[in-house]
Formats: structure tokens, C-alpha cells, sequence
């Protein structure tokens, strides 16, 4: 199916590929692991013909026998169409947002099929019936938005068989889901490989994902494959350095003892393994300069109101209006979040877990004054912030801040990092040592001041969400709202920005709500942990109570596919 002998991308500043030598028969299936910029999706879009203009290749590129490396673009459309096709990381951005989900479907299979558009709609539904989407004859009517993630990918994955490939590449198609239902897409993915003897190449920094997908694993590091092999035998006995790193970074359920200080032990991370290994390999990683302890914020620090818990949420429930099936029939509500109740005291990190859908963001945007509840109330610091002035919210919004999931969507990519971060200064009028604070809130989080001066784009996925966390420290907040703020990261930088998370609470004397799909850092990094379903907490309490011996049936299940 695919023979790849030496294969090399090189781009006008970097080689984004090194003499890749790979095979994937029919039926099998590889999987790609690595760090961001590891050469994992340039890889895939080599496999598609689609990298970018200037990329100049060379080498052995094979895809049933047809060596494709210099083939036409007719070639490569009749190959894509017929033979091969790809699963991308965010369905949101691959599904066209004006488009029905059956229109979506049945277009490439009229087109590329020539078939009509009552048989197109026909295999459409067959399709989401085979990627397991529920109520097919409903979904195939409703546009993108209105479907979960999960259900979004599921979509995604219908459309990519749409036109039966003999090959399938999937680029990170669990990295922002939830356990669960990263689970059922793995499942998915293996039983539609074995079911059409398709050949599957599965791209994700997610190990667990991968160990239950894939047959064969190839680990890539700055355009090169450092080892390949079978994925029970590199996953249980790795050779190369880098390779142990990856493993040991990944976040896990076994607890977490706090020392005679009070302090919570911190992730490994790549440097550790290094570092053990000196002269074993010369590969480096991300570099994680630690923020020294002397950063301290003293405002935080020293409160005279230590009595007085930081946040209260007492019976907060928020329902949203489901739109009519037709004109006539009643009008339903969603609840999203339903007589929640909880308090953050100073110093504490509060976990809350769930899957998509279970509420914990409609949560984190009532606290924030996003949205209003139907019932409940907000506390900061004793003031309920639905009920006092707009000047006085203002004012108190300095004591509570957020870290959205997504860093490259909520900094703006044309102004510099600099303004980005001391937006919530101009906010709260702050107009003198703006300079000052902006260095000193990047230095916190383990950059230079000088990196002020410079765009989003020029930096990693993990320095950007440093950036994210340095624009919600700026202002000195008593809490800090983290929402799934590590859920897209590869395993080596999630490492970086927990234990930065750890050390800023312990440095800080933060208050921390962590919002999270993944129980395994939610175990990293929290005190306490709510564990919600459909907008109900069903089981709350200390977090290494909760993980060790878990009361609710569907903490069991979280549990339980998150070891999987």
C-alpha cells in the first residue's frame, strides 16, 4: 500500500522531513508520535501530495506500486479521490459551517461517484450509521455547530470514507476530545480498519490513543524517525532516550503525595530523562526554564481576608432554549448546568472533570460574568457579581482572570505579544508601568521580557499558552480560571505548563479552578476535583480520594477509559 525509501522534505529554513524509510501494508496500522514539530502531519500531507509550494522532496514515495513523488496533480486528484484520504485535527474548521451534514456528505459521493442525489443522500446516512452517530435521520439535517465534538469527528470520519479509500490518515482526532469518547473514536477507527482491510496511519501525541489503535508505531523527532517498530514492544521497552522521555511525561493516576512542605511533586519531563541519559543522545527538547521564587506577587500573597473563601458558587444552574423540530411543538430546554455548588478558598486547586458537554465551561463562563445564571449566585470574595454595579464588577474583574484552551485563537495575531498581554491592564485603566508588569508576568511564566516584542505565530504551542497564563497574571487575580488549558498540547510541553501551573499556585497563593477532560492531570495538579455529567456534580471530594476509590458508577467509567 505504502513503501516510503529515504524520503525527504526540505523547506526554505528548515528540513522538514529526513530520510524517512517507512511500509504500511494493507490492513495494518502505524501510528506516528512526536512532539509538535516532530514532522508527524508533513508526513501525512506528503502521503496526500499537499505540501506546501516551496517544499522541495526527494526520494522513494510509493502508494499502490505508483511512485508518486514527482506524479502529476492529475494523478494525485485521482489517487485522493479513489484511494486515499485523511481524518484532520479540528472538524470545526474541516466541515463547512453553512452546509447541512447531509449536504457535506453527499456532495464528494455525487460528484466523484456520479451518482444521484436521493442515492447520494442514501449512503450518507449509511455512513454516519457506520461511524456510529446517533439518531442519523435527525443529524443529517443539522449544520456543524449544533453537534458535540465527538459527534463532529464522527462526521469527519464519514466524510473522509465517503469516497471508500484503501487508506486512511488521521491527524490528531482524539487530541480535544474527552476519554470517553476519545475511546469510542479509537474503537471506531480500528473496527473500520479491519472491517474494510483499510490501511490506517494514526498521527497523535496522545500514547494511550495510539497504544490502543495501532499495530506499529514509528517515533518522529525534528523530521526524523529515531525508532519503529511494534507499538507493545517500543511502548514497554523503549531504546531511545527521547522515546522514554514521551512515556514518562505522560500524566498518570498514580497519587500524588504532597512533601513535608506542602508542595506537589512535579511532572517528569523531557530534560529529566535527558539529563539521566548524558551522552546516551544528543537530542534536545523544548527547553522549561523554571520562573525563579523570588517572582512572587506580595498583593497575593499577604490578604487580610483569608477568612473569607475566595469564590462561592452556591446552587448555580444556567438552560439554554432548544430550537423547535417544527412550528408546532413545544419548546425544549437544554440544562447545562444544574444546582452546582462549591467553594475555593485560598491556595486550593479545584479539579472539575467531565466529558464534553457535562457543563464545566458554561461553569468557568458564569464565574467569569459571560453568561448570567437562571438561578444561583457567584461569589468573589463576598460580592455577587450579578448583582452589584458594572464600575464595581470592573473594578473586582483584576481578582479573577482566564486561561482559554485554545492560546492561538485568543491572542490576536496581529498585534504583539506585549499588547495582548497587557490588555486587562488597559481594561482596569492601569496606565503607568505597564512595561514593567508585562516582564515581570512573562518572567513568571519562564520567558524573557524581550519576547514581548514579538507575534504569536513566532512562538510554540506551549510558549504561546505561557503567554495566555503571563496575560491572565498580569493584573495580580486571587483566582485563575484554566479551561482544558493543556487539552491540544503533546505530552512533553503539557508537562511544562502543569508544572508551571503547580509552582505559580504554590508561588502565588492562587486560588486555581482546573477545567479538564483527562482525569490523569486533573490528578496532577488538583486538591479537590467536582466530577460532572449532564450539568450535575455526582461525585466531589479530595482528589486522591476520588481517583483511588471513585463511589459514582460514571467516575468509574472515566476512570476506566482513561486507562484503557
Amino acid at each position: 500500500m505504502i513503501y516510503i525509501e529515504k524520503l525527504t522534505v526540505k523547506l526554505p529554513k528548515v528540513e522538514a522531513l529526513k530520510n524517512i524509510n517507512l511500509e504500511v501494508k494493507a490492513g495494518q496500522r502505524l501510528g506516528l508520535v512526536g512532539e509538535s514539530g516532530s514532522g508527524k502531519t508533513m508526513l501525512g500531507l506528503s502521503l496526500l501530495g499537499i505540501t506546501p509550494d516551496p517544499a522541495i522532496n526527494s526520494g522513494i514515495l510509493k502508494i499502490n506500486n505508483l511512485n508518486m513523488l514527482n506524479a502529476s496533480e492529475d494523478e494525485w486528484i485521482k489517487l485522493r479521490l479513489h484511494r486515499i484520504a485523511m481524518v484532520f485535527q479540528e472538524p470545526m474548521s474541516a466541515l463547512n459551517p453553512i452546509k447541512r451534514i447531509g449536504d457535506i456528505l453527499s456532495e464528494p459521493i455525487r460528484i466523484h461517484q456520479k451518482i444521484s442525489y436521493s442515492n447520494s443522500k442514501k449512503k450518507a446516512l449509511r455512513l454516519l450509521e457506520e461511524v456510529g452517530l446517533p439518531e442519523v435521520e435527525i443529524k443529517i439535517n443539522q449544520f456543524p455547530h449544533e453537534l458535540s465534538g465527538g459527534q463532529r469527528q464522527r462526521v469527519l470520519i464519514a466524510l473522509a470514507l465517503s469516497c471508500d479509500p484503501e487508506i486512511l490518515i488521521a491527524d490528531e482526532p482524539t487530541s480535544a476530545l474527552d476519554s470517553n469518547t476519545a475511546l469510542q473514536i479509537t474503537n471506531l477507527l480500528v473496527s473500520l480498519s479491519k472491517n474494510r482491510n483499510m490501511a490506517l496511519v494514526f498521527i497523535s501525541h496522545d500514547l494511550n490513543a495510539v497504544a490502543r489503535t495501532t499495530q506499529y508505531l514509528a517515533v518522529m523527532f525534528k523530521g526524523e524517525i529515531l525508532e519503529k517498530g511494534p507499538t507493545n514492544k517500543i511502548l514497554s521497552n523503549p531504546q531511545h532516550a527521547y522515546t522514554k522521555g514521551l512515556i514518562a511525561a505522560r500524566p498518570n493516576l498514580e497519587p500524588k503525595f504532597k512533601d513535608l512542605e506542602g508542595k506537589r511533586p512535579r511532572l517528569i519531563m523531557m530534560e529529566d530523562i535527558f539529563y539521566s541519559n548524558e551522552g546516551k543522545s544528543t537530542v534536545t527538547s523544548h527547553s522549561s526554564p523554571s520562573f525563579l521564587s523570588d517572582a512572587k506577587n506580595q498583593n497575593l500573597e499577604t490578604n487580610d481576608e483569608k477568612h473569607e473563601p475566595l469564590l462561592k458558587v452556591i446552587d448555580l444552574s444556567k438552560s439554554y432554549k432548544l430550537p423547535r423540530k417544527n412550528l408546532f411543538e413545544r419548546r425544549c430546554f437544554l440544562t447545562a448546568v444544574n444546582k452546582v455548588h462549591f467553594t475555593l478558598e485560598h491556595g486550593q486547586t479545584l479539579g472539575i472533570v467531565g466529558e464534553s458537554g457535562s457543563g464545566k465551561s458554561t461553569i468557568a463562563r458564569l464565574i467569569m460574568g459571560f453568561e448570567k445564571p437562571d438561578t444561583g449566585k457567584v461569589s468573589v470574595k463576598g460580592n455577587d457579581i450579578n448583582k452589584i454595579s458594572q464600575k464595581k464588577l470592573r473594578s473586582l474583574r483584576s481578582e479573577f482572570q482566564i486561561v482559554f484552551q485554545d492560546p492561538f485563537g485568543s491572542l490576536d495575531p496581529r498585534r504583539k505579544v506585549g499588547w495582548s498581554i497587557s490588555e486587562p491592564l488597559r481594561a482596569q485603566t492601569i496606565g503607568s508601568a505597564h512595561k514593567k508588569l508585562i516582564a515581570e508576568a512573562l518572567h513568571q511564566v519562564g520567558l524573557k521580557p524581550d519576547d514581548a516584542d514579538r507575534y504569536p505565530h513566532q512562538f510554540s504551542g506551549g510558549q504561546r499558552q505561557r503567554i495566555a497564563i503571563a496575560r491572565a497574571l498580569v493584573s495580580r487575580p486571587k483566582i485563575l480560571i484554566a479551561d482544558e488549558a493543556v487539552s491540544a498540547l503533546d505530552v512533553s510541553v503539557q508537562a511544562q505548563v502543569l508544572n508551571l501551573f503547580i509552582e505559580l499556585q504554590e508561588n502565588l497563593g492562587l486560588g486555581v479552578i482546573f477545567i479538564s477532560h483527562d482525569l490523569a492531570v486533573i490528578n496532577s495538579v488538583c486538591d479537590d476535583v467536582l466530577v460532572m455529567k449532564d450539568g450535575n456534580v455526582v461525585e466531589t471530594g479530595p482528589t486522591m480520594e476520588v481517583i483511588n476509590t471513585p463511589k459514582d458508577p460514571y467516575t468509574i467509567e472515566l476512570l476506566n477509559s482513561a486507562s484503557a
